[in-house]
């Protein structure tokens, strides 16, 4: 009787089976009317094209309380940069970016620097002399670390789910704030650098790739003084920095997280 009864049971089961639907309507579409594409987390590389030029640049300069003329050259600004956005219209942005400045430096009166360096020397009977030749004429050489955070506006050119890809126009706004590393023997303080940055640019996704363009504004500013006082004021050993860079291109190709 049992084993009837289990035979009939199995049947039944098995003729249920072969009648059950499953319901995957709620798996994503592959196309759809109604639905936009959503910009998503992303993060990648990062290339501003900087051109630092020198008449956009404001600086003092000064040793032993004598002025210097100063010239700048650089390199690239590269890093990474990430978006993280609230929906298609308004997000978040953040780049780490290190870039390499070259500061050639001389006295603007060479003959009356190197005579008040042996007057020096001779003061200090040759013993723990505060300045040398290097500091009279010399080249820094200087590592800038930077971080900039701020949020961007889009307006959505175009927009497809069903091919996964959107383009849209976009501006930016957010703050600098870095850390600069003399590679040379300086006797100033490695300073803090602050600045500012905008612009606007054009954004191309397509399902996990983004790439973004455009150009953008910058203004940048740090101040340092000697470790060791050799004026009679502070102000009189000092490398003030402050420069804009306008119209600089840059690029980031970013992968979407999720």
């Amino acid at each position: 009787m049992s084993k009837l009864l289990f035979s009939i049971l199995t049947v039944s089961a098995l003729s249920f089976a072969d009648t059950v639907y499953i319901d995957n309507s709620m798996a994503a579409a592959e196309h759809s009317d109604t639905e936009e594409y959503e910009e998503r987390v992303s993060v990648g590389p990062y290339v501003e094209f900087t051109n630092i030029k020198m008449s956009n640049v404001t600086y003092n300069y000064k040793v032993n309380n004598r002025k210097y003329d100063i010239n700048i050259d650089n390199t690239y600004t590269y890093g990474a940069a990430g978006n993280l956005p609230f929906n298609n219209y308004i997000g978040f942005y953040m780049i780490a970016a290190y870039q390499y400045l070259g500061i050639s430096y001389q006295d603007r009166n060479l003959d009356g620097a190197y005579k008040a360096l042996a007057q020096m020397e001779e003061d200090y009977m040759g013993w723990d002399v505060p300045l040398d030749s290097g500091d009279i004429k010399g080249r820094h050489q200087m590592h800038t670390v930077l971080f900039q955070i701020g949020f961007d506006l889009g307006l959505p050119l175009y927009s497809s789910y069903d091919y996964q890809f959107m383009i849209k126009l976009f501006g930016f706004g957010g703050g600098i704030a870095g850390k600069t590393f003399f590679q040379d023997d300086s006797k100033f303080v490695a300073p803090p650098l602050y600045g500012y940055a905008y612009g606007f640019g054009l954004r191309m996704a397509f399902h996990k790739a983004v790439l973004s363009g455009g150009v953008r504004n910058s203004h940048e500013y740090f101040h340092a003084y000697f470790e060791r006082k050799i004026s009679e004021t502070k102000d009189g050993d000092e490398f003030m920095l402050d420069f804009d860079n306008y119209f600089q291109p840059f690029v980031n190709l970013s992968i979407a997280l999720f």
